[in-house]
């Protein structure tokens, strides 16, 4: 069995590299920590199946479709789940960047592939600001790596919250419609609308490493809930 995963930094599972486990001390050891103990990989150990694990910090919906639809043939695997993130994140074409990010398929020492695509995110603030809480965006314009002034223009005249709400819903039923596997799909964005299977981000703070990310604990709660509706979604 292959399982499809794909999101942002929630499913890579960022900051578990700073869990205190032992055995684990050396620092490429403590990198390894990432991959045993995202929920993505105690899923996998709990159906017996092989992890394929896309995801990426920073990522943005855009790219998941892309995965999906261009980079991908979703048919090769046997189940999909796909955590969607923040619908004001994007993407845009960028050879020269020249970044490189793990193959999907993690192993000891990751085959590094070429992205030509470059991650465009406003931070967490913004999407507080969108929303009419207490967000500071007033250096908004320093999040950007590549044309700063555009980006910072076009987040803040020419989009609003309504442009993002359809966004979202254009990418979730894209995934909902291409992927022809049992799917379960989840969100971080906890200004939603949309019915998604699971809702990962529901206020858990006790739970967080210092940027947010969730700890080896709500780890193992993602991948228990994530596993009763991953079997109802094989037997539908």
């Amino acid at each position: 069995m292959k399982i499809y995963f794909d999101g942002c930094s929630w499913t890579k599972g960022a900051e578990l590299e700073n869990e205190i486990v032992e055995g684990f001390s050396k620092v490429d050891d403590r990198k390894m920590l990432q991959n045993r103990l995202r929920f993505s990989k105690l899923l996998c150990n709990e159906l017996g199946a092989e992890e394929y694990n896309f995801a990426v910090s920073g990522g943005s919906n855009d790219r998941i479709v892309r995965n999906l639809l261009v980079e991908h043939n979703i048919e090769d695997y046997d189940l999909a789940v796909i955590q969607m993130t923040f619908p004001v994140r994007t993407e845009f074409y960028n050879p020269k960047s020249s970044s490189k990010h793990p193959k999907g398929k993690w192993i000891k020492h990751p085959k590094e592939v070429k992205d030509d695509w470059s991650k465009v995110s406003p931070k967490n603030n913004y999407n507080k600001w969108l929303h009419g809480e207490d967000g500071n965006i007033e250096r908004l314009g320093e999040k950007f790596k590549d044309h700063a002034d555009f980006w910072k223009y076009y987040y803040m005249h020419v989009t609003c919250k309504e442009y993002f709400e359809v966004k979202e819903k254009i990418h979730y039923h894209t995934i909902r419609n291409s992927c022809k596997i049992p799917l379960v799909l989840l969100t971080i964005n906890r200004w939603t609308k949309l019915p998604f299977d699971l809702q990962l981000d529901d206020g858990t703070r006790n739970m967080r490493h210092k940027m947010g990310h969730p700890n080896k604990e709500l780890h193992k709660h993602f991948a228990k809930q994530i596993y009763s509706l991953a079997i109802s979604s094989i037997r539908s």
